[in-house]
């Protein structure tokens, strides 16, 4: 089983817009940079045999090139239809499965991307979800790759499973308190802050003096 995991990140410059009360814009940018890496270094240690990139960024080809990871410009904007094109060029380039998790779950492990894999390593058509904390999703592993429309967004979980259900193609479940930390507000930042995983994230948030940060007046 040949395995892509396709990682899709904003434009650096427009990145966790929603941070914004308590990370100046290039904080923001160099936190979404910091939690790139982290996912990057996850999948490297894992199991999958090929990662690519998502974005439009010139900066992130950078982030890619260091990494020694592929890259891939969509031409279309938005995540979902990203998405369906970098799954449609990892079927050309031999992909039978792929997983997509987004860029911004730093505390994503080896063991979760392998655990998610091996649960997906069976005959026959099959989905692995693993949920966000808020009804997202932070991980979907399909294979073939194209079983599924991108859904991802508000409430993707349940519209992942109601799509592969009415398609009659087998589900299984990979719950993990790292990967459903995906990081969009003050809450999802001091989770990171008190996590006792030490990556770039964590320690660009201790450089950037978080603990003692006030919320911006806007």
């Amino acid at each position: 089983m040949v395995v892509f995991a396709i990682v899709p990140v904003k434009r650096l410059g427009v990145s966790k817009r929603r941070l914004s009360k308590f990370l100046s814009p290039q904080e923001r940018k160099l936190l979404t940079i910091a939690m790139l890496e982290d996912v990057l270094k996850a999948l490297k240690s894992s199991i999958v045999h090929e990662i690519v990139v998502v974005s439009s960024d010139p900066n992130v080809r950078m982030i890619a090139d260091k990494f020694g990871v592929s890259l891939f410009s969509p031409s279309h904007n938005g995540l979902n239809p990203a998405v369906e094109e970098a799954t449609a060029w990892c079927m050309r380039n031999q992909a039978d499965s792929v997983l997509v998790v987004p860029a911004d779950i730093p505390l994503l492990s080896s063991m979760d991307v392998n655990k998610i894999v091996e649960l997906g390593n069976c005959n026959g058509s099959i989905v692995v979800l693993s949920p966000s904390n808020n009804g997202g999703t932070n991980a979907i592993f399909q294979k073939p790759p194209d079983l599924l429309f991108a859904h991802f967004g508000y409430r993707s979980f349940a519209r992942y499973f109601r799509q592969a259900r009415s398609k009659g193609i087998s589900i299984r479940f990979h719950y993990s308190t790292s990967i459903a930390l995906d990081v969009d507000c003050e809450e999802d930042l001091l989770k990171l802050f008190e996590s006792p995983i030490a990556n770039n994230s964590k320690r660009f948030l201790e450089e950037a003096g978080f603990a003692s940060k006030e919320p911006k007046k806007t």
